[in-house]
C-alpha cells in the first residue's frame, strides 16, 4: 500500500503501485478528486506553466480525466492510471490517499534535452536531497528542477538543501540521453521482476552509480497469502569434488532482512536467488523484495514462483 497526503488544489504525485482496476473512475471513486492529468512523450521544453491549470492541458502529450459530475467530463482523454507514473491531481479538499496495488521496479524513460515529469521511491522520513540523488548522473546534476508548492511550480534553486519526498512528482531537465534510475541501479533479467521456476537461479545485480560507497539492504516483504520461499546461493571454492559450485542457503519463511556489504563507488554485486521447490505448496507464490540504501532510496522488485504440477487442469 502507498500512502500520499493530498492537499486541496493541485498536487504533483508519483504512484509506486498500479491499482488493480486502472480505470480512473474506479481509482478515484469516493475521493474528492475532480481532475487528473498525466504527461506522455514526445516531450518538449515547454511542458509546464506557473499555474498547473492555465491552458496546460491544451498542449500535446497530456491525457486528462475529468470527474463525471463536471460539465467538461466529455473531454476526458486519460483512460488508465498506472504505477511508476507521475500525475497532477486536483482535489476539492485535503485527504489521505491510501492506494493498494502491484509494486513495480523503477522504469523512467527519459526524454533527452527536455523537462520530464517524474518521481522516485524514497524513504519517508530519511530521503536524500535532490543533489545527493542525482549526483551520479551528469544529465541531471543541475538545478533545473521544479516542484509544486501552493499550487504553483517553484524552482529548486539549491538542490543540496532540498529533500525529496515520497510520493512526490517534479519536473527535471534531462541534458542529453540518460537511463538513470537512481544512485543504486537494480537490474533483473526482465522488467517485470523475478520469476523463480525451480529450474535455476535468477540474479539481481546492484550497481553503485555514485562516487562514494553505498550500503544496500535486502528485505523480503509478504504481499499475499503464499509468500515465495527463498534461498540465496553462495559459491563454494576449493571443494574436492568440484572446485567451484553453488550452495543454497535457505532464508526463513516469512519476512526477513539481509544486510549486504557496502558497494564502493562504481562497484557492483550479484545476488543469485532461487525458490525452495520443496516448500512450494500452491500453484502460485508471490512476494516483494525491497532494496533500500543508507542514502534513503528504495526499489521494489516483484517476485513470483509457480508449481506447474499444482496448476488446475
Amino acid at each position: 500500500m502507498q500512502t500520499i497526503q493530498i492537499e486541496k488544489g493541485w498536487n504533483a504525485v508519483f504512484l509506486e503501485v498500479s491499482p488493480p482496476d486502472s480505470n480512473p473512475q474506479a481509482v478515484f471513486a469516493n475521493l474528492p478528486v475532480d481532475i487528473v492529468a498525466g504527461y506522455f512523450p514526445p516531450a518538449t521544453q515547454a511542458q509546464f506553466m506557473t499555474d498547473p491549470g492555465t491552458k496546460l492541458f491544451r498542449q500535446p502529450g497530456w491525457g486528462v480525466w475529468y470527474a463525471r459530475n463536471r460539465p467538461d467530463s466529455f473531454l476526458t482523454s486519460l483512460g488508465a492510471i498506472y504505477g511508476q507514473q507521475a500525475y497532477l491531481v486536483h482535489a476539492r479538499s485535503a485527504f489521505t490517499w491510501k492506494l493498494t496495488g502491484a509494486a513495480l521496479p523503477p522504469g523512467v524513460r527519459w526524454q533527452a534535452d527536455a523537462y520530464n515529469l517524474v518521481g522516485f521511491s524514497v524513504a519517508a522520513p530519511g530521503a536524500p536531497t535532490f543533489a545527493q540523488f542525482f549526483a551520479g548522473s551528469p544529465s541531471h546534476d543541475h538545478n533545473r528542477i521544479y516542484r509544486l508548492a501552493n499550487g504553483a511550480w517553484r524552482r529548486v534553486n539549491d538542490p543540496a538543501a532540498e529533500i525529496m519526498r515520497s510520493g512526490e512528482a517534479f519536473w527535471i531537465f534531462c541534458a542529453g540521453g540518460s537511463q538513470y534510475q537512481g544512485p543504486l541501479s537494480v537490474e533483473t533479467r526482465t522488467r517485470a521482476g523475478l520469476l523463480l521456476s525451480g529450474a535455476g537461479a535468477e540474479t539481481i545485480t546492484l550497481r553503485n552509480q555514485t562516487d562514494h560507497p553505498i550500503t544496500p539492504r535486502l528485505e523480503h516483504v509478504i504481499s499475499g497469502s503464499n509468500a515465495v520461499p527463498f534461498s540465496i546461493l553462495i559459491q563454494s571454492v576449493g571443494d574436492t569434488v568440484a572446485q567451484v559450485h553453488a550452495i543454497a542457503v535457505a532464508k526463513p519463511d516469512g519476512s526477513w532482512n539481509q544486510s549486504l556489504p557496502a558497494l564502493e563507488a562504481g562497484g557492483a554485486v550479484r545476488i543469485p536467488l532461487e525458490a525452495r521447490v520443496e516448500a512450494l505448496n500452491a500453484p502460485l507464490h508471490s512476494s516483494l523484495l525491497k532494496i533500500t540504501t543508507d542514502m534513503g532510496t528504495e526499489v521494489w522488485i516483484p517476485v513470483a514462483s509457480m508449481r506447474n504440477d499444482l496448476q488446475p487442469n
